[in-house]
């Protein structure tokens, strides 16, 4: 669509083709905070001063911004002049743990700690692990060459994202015993940090309990309040906003905010990509306001296009944990309910947004 369509609104163009955080260049300029979030400084800042060291759970649905919160701390943590390794799991990895290791070695180069003479002592074990073609390692051994790398140049953030998808892995389980290893031997100036879904956790629960029992804080997303999903969308809004002195979230009412919020649930992908469905339905139909009535309408019209792994309708999404809910499960996580855990977790159906 030209972009001249967008500019009865103020806009050079659609502000939400680039919706997912991953691909942000500067995920901090759109980033919101919520309560979550001045948890995690608290504990960042422990860390960057080494009076502590940390393991952290973050977990939410897909959409919740897991990956964010990471990103998040990598860009903080790179600032701090610490070392940063941020490592996504993915399905398509033949060997996780060496892709780590792979990464561990770029990580340590962009922060200065390989020098023109040689890499440091500490890392080149894992410099070693990456060349190898034994896929076949000691968890224990290698998660205290992790962890001594670790402590050797703190403060360091090791940055975990979708570890949920170790489950398509082989290394499912060697690699949570590995991860046992790390925790049981950093030091203070140490932050592990890892992004799953509740379920994955749940497992984690069950089948490595010696690993769960580390992590010091397990911490649940919640949804967007209102005020919250006003500003994620105003955010976004500013990085195409051409003319200056309008509402911040113009062309949207406050209302017409309320209720897409209302129809994503809270979750911050699914909201803006109804944003998106909305803004592209105003501009077709050159309407000057975005109220309650053609959010309804854009959303009606829409039905049966899938949006964050949901079918379009006026209440689309599932919700994201309650903060009352993420209260109780910020700290250790807890046991599962009472019922059998068989075999490993799966991912939640493609149908929905959030985990089961």
């Amino acid at each position: 669509m030209p972009s001249g369509s967008y500019e009865r609104y103020g806009l050079t163009g659609n502000p939400f083709r680039d919706l997912a955080a991953e691909s942000l260049e500067d995920v901090m300029i759109y980033h919101v905070n919520q309560a979550v979030d001045e948890t995690l400084r608290t504990i960042r800042e422990e860390v960057y001063d080494k009076e502590n060291r940390a393991v952290v759970a973050v977990t939410g649905p897909q959409g919740a911004g897991k990956t964010e919160r990471l990103l998040v701390s990598a860009a903080e943590g790179r600032e701090r002049k610490a070392l940063v390794v941020y490592f996504d799991v993915t399905t398509k990895m033949p060997w996780v743990l060496r892709d780590l290791a792979a990464t561990f070695q770029k990580s340590a180069k962009e922060a200065g700690h390989v020098k023109a003479l040689g890499a440091p002592g500490w890392l080149r074990p894992l410099a070693g692990l990456a060349r190898s073609k034994d896929v076949q390692y000691d968890p224990k051994e290698t998660g205290q060459a992790v962890a001594d790398a670790l402590n050797s140049a703190a403060p360091s953030l090791l940055l975990l994202n979708d570890l949920h998808n170790l489950v398509e892995s082989a290394e499912v389980d060697s690699f949570a015993k590995m991860l046992e290893e790390v925790t049981d031997a950093i030091k203070p100036g140490v932050l592990v940090m890892f992004s799953c879904y509740g379920s994955y956790l749940a497992w984690l629960t069950v089948n490595h309990p010696a690993f769960a029992t580390r992590i010091n804080r397990a911490m649940a997303l919640v949804a967007l309040s209102n005020e919250e999903a006003r500003l994620v969308l105003a955010k976004k809004l500013l990085a195409k906003r051409i003319v200056e002195d309008l509402d911040p979230t113009y062309p949207y009412d406050k209302e017409a905010v309320t209720e897409l919020n209302t129809a994503a649930h809270g979750n911050p992908r699914i909201f803006l990509e109804l944003c998106d469905i909305v803004l592209e339905r105003a501009v077709a139909t050159r309407a000057y306001r975005i109220d309650p009535e053609l959010v309804r309408s854009s959303l009606t019209h829409r039905e049966g296009v899938v949006v964050g792994g949901q079918p379009v309708t006026s209440d689309a999404g599932r919700p994201l944990t309650k903060p009352s809910e993420a209260k109780e499960a910020s700290s250790a996580p807890a046991r599962p309910e009472r019922r059998r855990l068989w075999g490993k977790p799966k991912d939640p159906p493609a149908t929905s947004p959030r985990d089961s």
